[in-house]
């Protein structure tokens, strides 16, 4: 390319997305891109004033329609990595919800996670074929050489039972109660009963899963169990728990790097499932509290299903006496399938066909192959926010905000928050793992002048190449 491409890649949860967004920020990097990592809640101010080529977004929801389409008129071409890439209970549902908020049609770039979405997509006419392209999810790499060298050790000693919840509805961290959740659930396209089911149903789950966890470490007294929350989840709400000797509660970290150090997973409904399957660690499936509404079917089906309390016991028990019996034929064929199904192949080169994918779309578009975008207004709302941002500059439009945000607002915006410090060891790992001898580290952007630096947030990290 004649100048050298930049690229914001949006970062949504940092507990759950840093460490495969910064992968993919040092594979850009390494291809001649300058890659920006930007957190979700300061991207209106960030993308506007850095001008990137593309700005690649965690996914296309009535909440950012108003961003995405403020950055097409711009001239900032709009990927997508959606970072809930098998939402939904299938690949047709999920390309219909993507597909109602009536965005993609401003996109020059969706990357789906696997053929299934991929296939679905074309059906439903989510995104037009010529923008649509099956990459992975570049956090899935470190299920595979070289990366999984990469993948941090776990502060509790390998060999522990996880148990992975996954009750952001029941259990919110960020906001104020399960009315708050379900009323989200219905932004993104579920139905008002479907969504009142789901946390009905979730409510009963999580305190099934309590009871349970507890009846395991009593059970099995030498054994150390972790618990991992969603990270959308309330850790306060396990205390109890983490107060039992061989018990602890963890919401550090990533799912992949406490699947690596455990020898069963215990879950339900919970996509961690198919994690344990890429890193060879048995995925155990609660199936006896289980509902329509709460199943996630491929997570299910990787598992071994136990249909009460006591099958349960006996399959640790199992395990930890080495005994377990060999997956069939048919569920190793499965797991494969699904595995291509929901996230292309487990190879370690989702972030490098994300990067070809955005380094292509940016070339078509420099080549003028991508016709004339699109440019729609955004609300009336969302006109206003932007004027707000344009004239008051980031630190007055904070001030303004926290004088009238909700807390639970401004405690997901700390929740998502992370630093250079954080970035700089991810990358310390990655590029260790990488053994090509380049070094990159992680900056914050503050600025070439006096305006550029009064319209920053000063939280997004730029990558740069060491000496």
């Amino acid at each position: 390319m004649p100048d050298k491409p930049h690229v914001c890649l949006i970062v949504d949860n940092p507990l759950r997305d840093l460490e495969g967004l910064v992968l993919l920020g040092r594979q850009l990097a390494a291809k001649g891109v300058t890659a920006t990592l930007v957190p979700m809640y300061e991207q209106g101010f960030d993308v506007p004033a850095l001008r990137p080529d593309m700005v690649l977004v965690n996914y296309t929801r009535p909440n950012n329609a108003d961003l995405i389409k403020s950055y097409k008129r711009a001239g900032i071409l709009v990927g997508v990595l959606d970072t809930e890439g098998i939402g939904g209970k299938n690949p047709d549902q999920f390309a219909e919800m993507v597909k109602s908020v009536g965005c993609t049609d401003l996109v020059d770039l969706y990357c789906v996670w696997g053929q299934a979405q991929h296939a679905a997509f074309l059906r439903r006419g989510t995104v037009p074929a010529a923008l649509l392209r099956a990459t992975g999810c570049p956090r899935y790499d470190f299920c595979a050489s070289p990366w999984r060298a990469a993948l941090p050790k776990p502060s509790v000693e390998p060999g522990y039972v996880l148990i992975n919840t996954n009750f952001p509805v029941a259990n919110p961290r960020f906001s104020d109660g399960s009315s708050d959740e379900e009323e989200t659930m219905v932004q993104a396209g579920f139905s008002r009963e479907f969504a009142r089911q789901f946390v009905i149903d979730a409510r009963k789950a999580y305190r099934s899963v309590l009871e349970t966890s507890t009846r395991l470490a009593k059970h099995f007294t030498d054994v150390q169990f972790v618990l991992r929350p969603h990270p959308f989840e309330n850790i306060a709400s396990y205390d109890a728990l983490a107060e039992l000797p061989n018990f602890h509660v963890r919401q550090d970290g990533t799912s992949l790097e406490w699947i690596s150090g455990a020898r069963l997973l215990i879950h339900q409904n919970c996509s961690t499932a198919i994690e344990a399957t890429m890193l060879k660690v048995e995925p155990l499936s609660m199936e006896w509290f289980n509902t329509p509404s709460l199943r996630l079917d491929a997570a299910t089906q990787v598992s071994r299903g136990a249909e009460s309390e006591s099958d349960l016991i006996e399959l640790v028990q199992q395990r930890l006496d080495g005994r377990l019996p060999p997956i069939t034929a048919e569920t190793e064929q499965f797991r494969q399938q699904i595995i291509s199904d929901l996230f292309t192949a487990v190879d370690g080169a989702n972030s490098s066909r994300v990067t070809t994918a955005v380094l292509d779309a940016i070339a078509a578009a420099r080549g003028g192959n991508r016709g004339t975008p699109k440019l729609e207004r955004p609300s009336l709302r969302g006109s206003a926010a932007e004027t707000v941002r344009r004239i008051l500059g980031y630190k007055a439009s904070s001030a303004l905000r926290r004088s009238y945000s909700a807390p639970e607002n401004e405690r997901r915006r700390l929740g998502k928050a992370f630093g250079p410090e954080l970035v700089n060891s991810v990358l310390q790992r990655v590029c260790a793992a990488a053994g090509d001898g380049r070094n990159f580290v992680a900056q914050r952007v503050t600025g070439n002048s006096r305006r550029m630096s009064w319209s920053l947030s000063g939280a997004s990290l730029r990558l740069t190449e060491a000496s």
